[in-house]
């Protein structure tokens, strides 16, 4: 069912929800708000598939998935930690200014705390027994089921509130300071999502936003080989059951 604006409205005369029509060349699942979402949900999902493969193919685990999955775990936590951070602290103070943020984002951020608590308590137990990796996949997958709930609930209420109350170019100049205070990890995730060559997000993301092909080298195309050789690459090596390479020398 779709949300009705006006109803969430703060005060309907001095900030009319009519900005909606102005979005029509720019599908919401285009928004940088709902891409953000795609790359955790990339994120979380993929390791959870891979969980599932290494557990069909061995009966034992060796001590080095332990590392790999907490170092994957921490960087996943941070990425998420600085989505929920720019929904509280950037878009929340300002879209509230013209709508009523939907408590429920708020009630489902503290439920996305205490499942992480239970994941990390999982990744914690890990030992060379089969059972306390399939412990972390179930976790996961719990997990995964609460922020999918989450990025629904935005997706449906929070994201079309802002295209009702805001023009593509008020949102811009928001969501701009947040890509340009995005994380390592979080801008790759966002790019990897859309393809891991990060073709889609030259060709989709950068010519909707007029961004010059030139920052792609500046500011893109670093964030995301870093992401595939933080994240990425653990998530391979539980996949395919092989160590990471491990840094040598020099480089």
């Amino acid at each position: 069912m779709a949300i009705e604006p006006k109803v969430h409205a703060v005060d309907a005369d001095k900030f009319p929800a009519d900005k909606a029509i102005k979005w029509d060349k720019q599908p919401l699942e285009s928004d940088q708000w709902c891409l953000s979402h795609n790359a955790l949900r990339n994120e979380i999902n993929s390791m959870i598939q891979a969980l599932g493969t290494f557990i069909g193919k061995n009966d034992s685990v060796p001590e080095w998935t332990a590392n790999t999955i907490k170092e994957w775990w921490g960087s996943h936590v941070a990425h998420a930690a600085d989505h929920c951070k720019s929904e509280e602290t950037t878009y929340k103070p300002v879209f509230s200014e013209r709508f009523k943020w939907p408590d429920e984002i708020d009630e489902l951020h503290d439920a996305l705390d205490s499942m992480q608590d239970k994941v990390h308590a999982a990744i914690n137990g890990l030992s060379t027994e089969k059972s306390t990796i399939i412990a972390v996949r179930d976790a996961l997958s719990t997990y995964e089921s609460t922020i999918l709930k989450h990025f629904e609930l935005e997706e449906t209420t929070a994201v079309p509130l802002m295209r009702a109350f805001f023009s593509p170019e008020e949102v811009s100049d928001i969501q701009r300071k947040i890509l340009e205070d995005a994380p390592e990890n979080a801008m790759g995730a966002l790019i990897y999502a859309m393809s891991p060559d990060g073709a889609k997000f030259r060709s989709e993301f950068m010519a909707a936003r007029s961004i010059p092909s030139f920052v792609w080298f500046l500011a893109f195309k670093g964030r995301l080989a870093h992401y595939k050789k933080d994240v990425v690459a653990k998530v391979e090596a539980i996949e395919s059951g092989k160590e990471p390479t491990k840094k040598s020398g020099w480089f």
